[in-house]
C-alpha cells in the first residue's frame, strides 16, 4: 500500500512539472526546421569614448614604427629598462589605446588627427591605409575595439558587465556568458536598453517568438543593457516548484527503496 501511494505522488509531481515546461521553453513558434527571418547584423559603428587599438605592418617594418604607438614605447622602454621592458610594453598594450574623443576624433602617431566616429573597424583600417600608402609599401592596419561592453541585469544566473572580444555580438551570446536566464526570469519581456545620439531607447524581446532574429536590437551594441524581467507570484510558484523537483523525486524515491526494504524484510520475518 505505501509503495503504491509513492508511486501516485511521483507521477503527480511529474505531470505537474510538465505543466511549468511553456513558461521556461525558448522559441516555441519554431516547429519545422527553416529561415528564421532576414538579419544582416550590421557592423558597429565607433562612437566618442570608445577606446581603440590600430596596428601598422608592412613590407618594410621599419618604416612602421613611427605609427605604432606600443613599438615606439616598446623602442624607449628598451633604451631605458633594458630586460624588463617587455612585460611593461605588453601590459601597455593589453590595456592602453587610442580614446575616441567627444569630437568623434583620435590623435595618431605623424597623421595627426583623423576622424573615426561612424566609422567600424573595416572602415577606418582602409582609411589608414590609404593615407599611408604614399609613404610605406604593402601597409597592413589592424583596428581592434578595446571596449565593446554589455550590463546583464534581472533574473539571470550570473548578473553583470561582460567585456567581449570583436564587435558582433547577439542577444542571446550575451545571455549565455550570463549563465542564462533563471527559472524567475520572464521570457516573454527581457529588455534591451540603447543610448543612440545622447536618447535612450527600450525595445522589448520575446524570446519564445521566433521575431527576435529579425529585430535590429537581437545584435547588441557596445554599452547596451539587457534588463530580464521577473515572472509574477504565480509563475514563481511553478518555477520554485520546477528548481526542487529533482530534490523531492529523489527524496521520493529513496523512501520508495527505504520502504521496499521494510517490506522485504517484514516479509522475510514472518516466513522464518
Amino acid at each position: 500500500m505505501l509503495k503504491r501511494i509513492l508511486v501516485c505522488g511521483m507521477l503527480a509531481l511529474m505531470l505537474s512539472a510538465c505543466g511549468s515546461h511553456k513558461d521556461l521553453s525558448y522559441f516555441q513558434e519554431i516547429t519545422t526546421s527553416g529561415e528564421l527571418g532576414s538579419n544582416a547584423g550590421q557592423l558597429n559603428t565607433i562612437q566618442p569614448g570608445d577606446v581603440l587599438t590600430i596596428s601598422v605592418s608592412s613590407s618594410k617594418p621599419e618604416l612602421a614604427i613611427p605609427y605604432n604607438l606600443f613599438s615606439a614605447r616598446s623602442q624607449v622602454a628598451s633604451s631605458v629598462s633594458g630586460v624588463n621592458s617587455s612585460s611593461r610594453v605588453i601590459s601597455n598594450v593589453s590595456y592602453e589605446g587610442y580614446t575616441v574623443g567627444s569630437d568623434g576624433t583620435i590623435e595618431f602617431p605623424v597623421l595627426g588627427t583623423i576622424e573615426v566616429a561612424n566609422l567600424t573597424r573595416e572602415q577606418i583600417a582602409d582609411k589608414l591605409k590609404e593615407m599611408l600608402s604614399p609613404v610605406m609599401p604593402d601597409p597592413v592596419v589592424t583596428v581592434t575595439l578595446l571596449n565593446f561592453y554589455v550590463t546583464v541585469i534581472g533574473e539571470v544566473a550570473h548578473p553583470g558587465t561582460y567585456n567581449f572580444p570583436g564587435d558582433r555580438l547577439t542577444l542571446l551570446e550575451a545571455l549565455g556568458f550570463s549563465g542564462d536566464l533563471t527559472v524567475y526570469g520572464n521570457r516573454e519581456k527581457v529588455m534591451v536598453i540603447r543610448e543612440e545620439n545622447g536618447s535612450r531607447h527600450v525595445e522589448v524581446m520575446n524570446l519564445k517568438s521566433k521575431d527576435i532574429f529579425s529585430s535590429p536590437y537581437f545584435y547588441l551594441r557596445q554599452n547596451d543593457v539587457v534588463y530580464v524581467e521577473a515572472v509574477g507570484a504565480k509563475a514563481k510558484s511553478v518555477s520554485t516548484f520546477t528548481t526542487y523537483f529533482p530534490v523531492i523525486t529523489s527524496l521520493a524515491s529513496l523512501g520508495s527503496t527505504i520502504a521496499m526494504m521494510i517490506y522485504y524484510i517484514t516479509f522475510a520475518s514472518s516466513r522464518l
